[in-house]
């Protein structure tokens, strides 16, 4: 083999190595929070990227490809959103893959462009947390938004853990898993060039005493004297759902399952995302059947499709009703922030002629008033989030009248047996100590729990499970958090004043090498 060949034969090599090595990192989110395998991956990682200076087309590429295997299996769940409706767009698979990676890839490139102009290992790294962390935040709004597994999301694997969600929010619990991380990769470096990084106990201690001091914020919740509400998760699969000649059953199916024990004693029935495929507020016979599955003097939180009407049409919504004991619709909520290609296509009247097959059967839902608050005599303040909604840090409450309870209904028969729906409940899991509130989650498919402010998990109804639980909510049903009033501002200052820092130090020796 010539020396040229060679060459290229170990940066073919180098690359698969760093493939695999996003692949297996992206096991740090649930369901496999609790492996080692994601952790040693990333940092290992972190000692190829660093243990020497590279250049930055180096660091580019390197951290690319590593992000590229990051996010596709990370997101790998998508795969069945697509092949729901059997091999219709079994030939988008590849293509939807390879845009995720190659666009969410630059998520970890861009930050390594900035740590390239670093000078000397420890600023490198900084910049690298930094600029990471911050492109988490912009993630959460770029192009509508997508901030789904945010690296601090991978300590949900215990309330105590994410405790600091509560102050820093996760964006902070993110950049204290980097430096964490780089603190290890800096032992490995140590080791590796037989050259002690004393820095690396400060990388490591700083994170550590951080995270060990917020578990103390954990207070059990043992007054549960509130409301007692009903959970009702049927496990319809996405394939049967919507049709026709299963769609009686699939509503009969929620409401004897919503009686399958006494009603007396319970204040709230709560179904999943779109649970009626019937237009209750047009549909008289449905809403009165739907009486059988209403406490006398409680209500029911259904899912449901509503018309309403934009500019002189009729509009569908993605919407959600709280109906009393009497049949009476007594408020409701409609989605505000929809998903791309799922709710609504950007972009529509630009796409090319091979996206038709995605554009005729993607409609475009009408869009709800932002952080609507749900008003109804007899129950707590409630707010509400359909679905994916509730994956967007600080945006899913009220900020001029925080509610109580925050009402998640979510469908997440479209993820399949996958990690997707342990990756939206944590998502869910996150919210609730960042904001300090109860929000009682009810899927049609996938994972239905009470989250408690303080990120306990009550009434879980497991992952491919059909069942009914019911749950008595906390006597105090929120709490002011820190994160919950300022929101991002924490965290971004947080990275002002890392960036402060590094100029700072870096003028400092400028100075005295002079």
């Amino acid at each position: 083999m010539t020396k040229g060949g060679g060459h290229k034969g170990a940066k073919l090599l180098k690359f698969i190595l760093l493939f695999i090595a996003g692949a297996i990192s992206s096991l740090i989110f649930p369901p496999f929070a609790q492996s080692w395998a994601g952790y040693i991956a990333l940092i290992g990682f972190f000692v190829f990227l660093f243990k020497k200076d590279r250049s930055l087309k180096e660091m580019f590429w390197a951290t690319y490809v590593f992000g590229f295997s990051f996010f596709v299996v990370g997101f790998s769940w998508i795969n069945n959103a697509l092949l729901t409706d059997g091999d219709q767009f079994i030939a988008f698979v590849p293509l939807v893959m390879l845009a995720i990676g190659l666009f969410f890839g630059l998520f970890w490139a861009i930050p390594a462009l900035l740590a390239a102009k670093g000078k000397g290992i420890y600023e490198k790294m900084l910049l690298f947390c930094g600029g990471y962390v911050f492109m988490e935040w912009v993630r959460s709004f770029i192009f509508t938004g997508f901030p789904w597994n945010l690296l601090g999301t991978a300590f949900s694997f215990h309330p105590r853990m994410i405790q600091g969600a509560s102050v820093i929010g996760t964006y902070g619990l993110s950049l204290l898993l980097l430096l964490l991380c780089c603190g290890m990769a800096l032992i490995g470096i140590s080791i590796w060039q037989k050259k002690l990084y004393k820095g690396s106990f400060i990388f490591i201690l700083l994170p550590a005493v951080c995270l060990f001091s917020f578990s103390f914020l954990y207070l059990p919740i043992n007054e549960l004297d509130g409301l007692k509400v009903r959970l009702v998760q049927p496990n319809i699969p996405q394939t049967f759902k919507w049709q026709p000649a299963l769609m009686y059953q699939n509503f009969r199916q929620y409401i004897d399952m919503s009686r399958v024990q006494p009603l007396d004693d319970v204040d709230m029935v709560v179904w999943g995302e779109t649970a009626t495929p019937y237009i209750l507020d047009r549909d008289e016979e449905r809403l009165a059947e739907i009486k059988n599955a209403i406490p006398e003097k409680g209500y029911l939180v259904t899912g449901v499709l509503r018309i309403g009407h934009e500019n002189g049409r009729e509009v569908p919504y993605n919407s959600l009703f709280v109906i009393n004991g009497d049949g009476d619709i007594k408020d409701y909520y409609d989605k505000s922030h929809l998903v791309p290609f799922g709710e609504f296509l950007p972009f529509r009247d630009y796409l090319p002629d091979f996206m038709e097959p995605v554009a005729s059967v993607v409609g475009d839902l009408g869009r709800g008033e932002k952080n609507k608050n749900i008003t109804v005599s007899g129950l707590p303040l409630m707010g509400g989030a359909i679905c994916y909604a509730s994956i967007f840090p600080h945006e899913v409450l009220n900020r001029v009248k925080k509610p109580e309870i925050l009402l998640v209904l979510a469908n997440d028969g479209w993820y399949g047996i996958s990690a997707g729906p342990y990756q939206h409940l944590a998502a869910a899991q996150m919210r609730a100590l960042e904001e300090g509130i109860t929000i009682v989650r009810s899927a049609n498919t996938g994972i239905s729990a009470v989250i408690l402010p303080n990120g306990e998990l009550l009434g879980v109804i497991g992952l491919d499970v059909s069942g009914v639980t019911d749950v008595v909510l906390p006597k105090n049903l929120s709490r002011k958090t820190i994160y919950g009033c300022l929101g991002n501002v924490i965290p971004l200052s947080i990275l002002l004043l890392m960036f402060v820092f590094i100029w700072g130090v870096r003028r400092y020796k400028n100075k005295i090498s002079r």
